[in-house]
């Protein structure tokens, strides 16, 4: 990984083999960060996406094993306790020319996967536990 900061924004450069969402919570600690809005591109060898049952109140987990183009990432860091929670989504584009997408639980980087962080706040999201939905969501 590298990474260029400007005082606000961060531009970073995954290179190939490195895991997306375990980089960042590295990353979030070492920096640092109290609140980013993160968007990013490039390909992906695997990721794993999840989609939310609502009504269940749970995620449905799948494992894609096959090189992807990432066409689009969007997402958020938050705080849960000392944890960084990294809300992310994505949508990946096949070699068939056929896209998925859902919530990003890991990612394998391809080639490269390129990110801007933006800092939002000075202060430190955090997350919190709303029953209604099952979800963590943001305390704002």
């Amino acid at each position: 990984m590298r990474y260029h900061f400007d005082g606000y924004n961060y531009i970073i450069r995954l290179k190939k083999g490195e895991l997306l969402v375990e980089l960042l919570d590295t990353f979030a600690r070492e920096q640092e960060l109290k609140s980013v809005w993160l968007s990013g591109l490039g390909a992906a060898q695997w990721a794993e996406l999840g989609f939310y049952d609502l009504p269940g109140k749970h995620y449905h987990w799948k494992q894609f094993d096959e090189p992807m183009e990432v066409t689009a990432l969007q997402g958020n860091l938050a705080w849960r306790a000392d944890q960084p929670v990294w809300h992310i989504h994505g949508t990946l584009g096949r070699n068939d020319f056929q896209a998925i997408g859902g919530h990003i639980k890991e990612l394998c980087v391809g080639g490269t996967v390129e990110l801007h962080l933006h800092t939002v706040f000075d202060k430190r999201l955090t997350r919190q536990d709303d029953e209604q939905t099952g979800l963590a969501l943001l305390d704002l």
